[in-house]
């Protein structure tokens, strides 16, 4: 039964393969002069050139007239290799004219060659044929010839729609494999027998790994041969086994760096997935220009060029891209599928439905077609759709893994987690190695132990031993974002709003992307948002209630326009919302993209959120993004940012909805935003003296600014400030340095001046801080009141600032100051319980029982050694608040605990007294 079929080379070889009836004659002789082998070599090195000359040369040579039997072989291999060489550069149409020139073009391997390229251009049917025909002259073909052949064309079959012929074909493949030694094949029969079994796998998923043994083994035997890396590379990729993938490629790409298929494998790699640059390295050139360069007609590449487009928002010219591909690849299945995510996002149903039918008629099925509309749609957020779409093609391939799993993802993302478990369950069952669906019923099996709390429309979902401590602070925050939100856009989000906290980066980054490293803290998808919990990330370096509330814009811009807000905007908006309730600060790598003229226009604002090119971009481009949106807002008025966003819900693209919100065009936008940006960030940005190294991963948005390359010592770093005495970046490493020496009465005029040239820096090291522990050290504290103040406004996650903070308050007097630092130290990073005990002082000072009461439960929640004196604070303030049912409960709590508590015992009394 297919279900238990395993792989097993059987030692005894054989002259007849069971099930194929295939005979393999003898191999041929190897009399060929050097001139072929000098073309191969270029072949195999991507000298696309020489080695197509060198065929041509070789094929010139009177002995491939035809009339010389004993040159047969060396002639075929030289047609075979010409044709290679034309199909890898995008040349079928001369590659199939050259093998039909050939003097016998119906032989096995070229008729193989001739399938193989008509599948590639999408002439299902016309391949099937060749196939079919050549295993039915069984006599012609080798062993590996006929593997080839039945693997091709089961996996052919069934991708037009002979599901019972395809797979029982793709059987007798295996069988053949088990009935005949391994050496009994070629590499090329291997990487068909590898094919079949890894089709196979989605019935049986051991054979997953015996296809990659398989591959193996073929590579082991020819370690030049590229396909077999190329088969398991694509086999892993499947399976988002990033790094082993590109493993894979990178052993083609290393014989031949320009090798279409291996690029396209590289550039379908997550950008965390490809091997990290040294410092100060420039980025690598993009695998998919390289493939377009190599290939100008390959099929993925130019769906991937398409998708790429539409990502970055540019629709007309993916549409543009999609239709020079359809004219040059009329039935490309990757091509039709390109063309119709154009006419999805661009709302033409009625040119989709044209392309779903074309489609259909040419590759019955294959769920390619749904499958990649469920990911454009999926890529535009509408995950309605991308399920409704993601179920068509398990419909149409029961067997499809990668339908189950974009199916049971969207039912996640959704908030259908019931459905969505039992489909990925579903799915891991047709492919367990499959990381996605795998990390993701991990992720729900740990998610059985979170704590789900209801409040007034919002379902906060955390981990059990934070849910006391964090749910009411992530509802409070909830509600006050709504509310706010609700007066400036006139929008709820549709139903109950979902918001999962996770404790642990990894299960973060599985519940967005599906695999941990996603590097964000916070993703929306609408009514569903998933983000870190503070226990997550250090203290001072994440604001989770500023994540939370940056997701909640997200759900109502996505609310307000159907979802369909361009990623740039939303994110722009977003973080506008954020500066304007928690602070304002620009990273460092803003100033160095501004001065190294490296800021995208608002036509291609997209494009360093989706595809940065150089470490720091994502978050330089929230920050650009909402200057944009700030000039635009100061320009015209929020009324014209939402009439921008309903210009988005009704199918508009930018440029379109800012002409009918506005009366301008992007370009003025440009130049108004450019101006006010020159304005405030220019002279910083101009003064610096020269670029830090990049290192190979994005910084935090508040992070420091890397150390460049500067002299050693305060001396050293005083007189590079002095050189250039606009650099704000030298004056604060000077001022910094001084201090470390013990001279903080000289560092104090670097740090003034740094403070001076950039007042909107927001690093983690800004001049501000250092100046107020000057001040601090100096006995001034005033002076160091208001610098921390400027510091804290512009890094709001500075949790151990705002407590300083706070101290300095409350020695000046300042209860209220000193309770408003330690409420924004507590929404920064609430997990510490001494903060919340403070508070809660303050508060009982202030009169103000609800603070204390919402801070004492906080206190209780951060499991205190002394519960039972912390029950009854919580006890007391409940009293003070006049709630006195609450007042009686936590006090009998905590004389269960300390029976002879004697504050406890007159507070209960009071109680009573009070309840009469």
């Amino acid at each position: 039964m297919r279900g238990r079929r395993s792989m097993g080379a059987i030692a005894a070889a054989l002259t007849v393969v069971a099930g194929l009836g295939i005979a393999r004659p003898a191999s041929p002789s190897s009399s060929w002069p050097p001139g072929p082998e000098a073309a191969a070599a270029a072949l195999r090195a991507g000298a696309w050139e020489e080695a197509g000359a060198a065929y041509r040369d070789a094929l010139a040579d009177g002995r491939c007239d035809g009339r010389d039997r004993g040159a047969d072989a060396e002639c075929s291999a030289a047609r075979r290799g010409l044709a290679e060489t034309l199909r890898l550069t995008g040349r079928a149409s001369e590659a199939l004219e050259v093998l039909a020139a050939a003097p016998d073009p119906d032989a096995p391997a070229l008729r193989l060659d001739r399938a193989r390229i008509h599948i590639g251009i999408g002439e299902g049917e016309t391949a099937a044929h060749l196939l079919r025909a050549l295993l039915d002259a069984p006599d012609e073909a080798t062993l590996s010839e006929a593997v080839e052949a039945a693997s091709r064309l089961g996996r052919l079959e069934l991708r037009l729609g002979r599901r019972t012929s395809g797979l029982d074909r793709l059987d007798r493949v295996l069988d053949a494999y088990n009935t005949a030694p391994e050496s009994a094949f070629t590499p090329r029969g291997l990487v068909a027998v590898g094919a079949a079994a890894a089709r196979l796998g989605f019935e049986s998923p051991g054979l997953f790994r015996d296809a990659l043994r398989v591959f193996d083994a073929a590579a082991a035997r020819e370690p030049d041969f590229p396909e077999p890396h190329l088969a398991a590379g694509e086999l892993l990729l499947s399976k988002f086994n990033s790094a082993e993938a590109l493993d894979s490629f990178r052993a083609v790409l290393e014989r031949n760096p320009r090798h279409p298929d291996a690029l396209f494998g590289l550039a379908r790699l997550p950008p965390g997935a490809r091997p990290a640059l040294p410092e100060g390295a420039p980025p690598l050139p993009d695998p998919l220009e390289r493939l377009l360069e190599a290939n100008p007609v390959h099929p993925g590449a130019r769906a991937l060029e398409v998708q790429r487009l539409l990502e970055a928002g540019k629709q007309e010219a993916a549409e543009e891209r999609a239709r020079d591909a359809a004219g040059l690849l009329p039935s490309s299945p990757e091509i039709l599928t390109a063309l119709a995510a154009v006419h999805f996002v661009a709302g033409d149903r009625a040119a989709l439905a044209g392309a779903e039918a074309a489609f259909a008629a040419a590759w019955p099925g294959d769920p390619a077609f749904h499958l990649g509309i469920a990911e454009a749609a999926e890529r535009q957020r509408l995950y309605e759709e991308a399920a409704a779409r993601a179920q068509t093609a398990l419909t149409l391939a029961p067997g499809s893994a990668a339908a189950a799993r974009l199916l049971g993802l969207n039912q996640l993302r959704l908030g259908d987690m019931a459905g969505g478990r039992a489909t990925l369950e579903a799915a891991f069952e047709r492919d367990p190695f499959d990381a996605l669906i795998k990390n993701n019923l991990d992720l729900l099996d740990e998610m059985d132990g979170f704590e789900t709390r209801r409040d007034d429309g919002l379902e906060v979902v955390l981990p059990a031993d934070e849910a006391e401590l964090l749910g009411p602070y992530a509802a409070a925050i909830a509600q006050e974002a709504l509310e706010e939100f609700r007066s400036r856009y006139g929008t709820d989000p549709d139903g109950v709003i979902r918001i999962e906290i996770y404790d642990r980066s990894a299960d973060f980054s599985v519940r967005t992307v599906g695999i941990p490293g996603i590097g964000a803290h916070g993703v929306c998808f609408g009514r569903v948002m998933a983000m870190e919990s503070p226990s997550a990330r250090d203290a001072d370096a994440y604001h989770w209630a500023s994540t939370l509330w940056h997701e909640l814009a997200h759900a109502v811009h996505m609310t307000r326009t159907g979802n369909r807000v361009p990623r740039w905007f939303t994110e722009g908006l977003s973080v506008l919302e954020e500066r304007r309730r928690f602070g304002d600060g620009a990273p460092f790598g803003f100033y160095m993209a501004l001065r190294e003229d490296r800021l995208h226009d608002v036509a291609n604002l997209d494009e360093g959120f989706i595809r940065p090119s150089w470490p720091g971009q994502v978050a330089v481009s929230y920050f650009h993004a909402s200057l944009v949106l700030e000039t635009l807002e100061d320009l015209h008025g929020f009324d014209a940012v939402l009439a921008i966003l309903d210009g988005f819900g009704r199918g508009l693209d930018f440029r379109e909805a800012l002409a009918e919100a506005a009366g301008m065009t992007p370009d003025e936008l440009d130049a108004a935003a450019d101006a006010g940006i020159e304005e405030r960030y220019g002279a910083a940005a101009r003064g610096l003296a020269a670029a830090p190294p990049r290192g190979p991963h994005p910084p935090a948005p508040n992070a420091p600014m890397p150390a460049g390359p500067m002299p050693a010592g305060p001396d050293a770093l005083v007189a590079a400030a002095a050189a250039s005495p606009d650099d704000f970046a030298r004056r604060l490493r000077a001022g910094r340095a001084l201090i470390e020496a013990g001279r903080d009465e000289e560092a104090f005029e670097h740090l003034e001046r740094a403070a001076g040239i950039a007042p909107g820096y927001g690093g983690g090291d800004g001049p501000w801080r250092l100046l107020a522990g000057i001040h601090d050290r100096a006995g001034r504290p005033a002076e160091a009141e208001r610098a921390l103040s400027e510091h804290v406004a512009r890094v709001p996650a500075s949790h151990s600032g705002w407590l300083r903070l706070a101290e300095l308050r409350a020695d000046l007097g300042n209860v209220r100051g000193a309770a408003a630092a330690l409420d924004a130290a507590n929404w920064a990073y609430p997990l510490l319980a001494d903060p919340h005990e403070r508070l809660a002082e303050a508060a009982a000072e202030l009169g103000d029982a609800e603070l204390e009461v919402r801070e004492r439960r906080a206190a209780l929640a951060t499991g205190p050694a002394d519960r039972a004196d912390a029950l009854y604070r919580l006890a007391r303030a409940h009293h003070r608040a006049g709630d006195l049912p609450a007042a009686r409960r936590r006090v009998l709590e905590a004389l269960e605990i300390a029976p002879t508590f004697g504050d406890a015992l007159e507070l209960l009394l009071e109680v009573r007294r009070g309840s009469r």
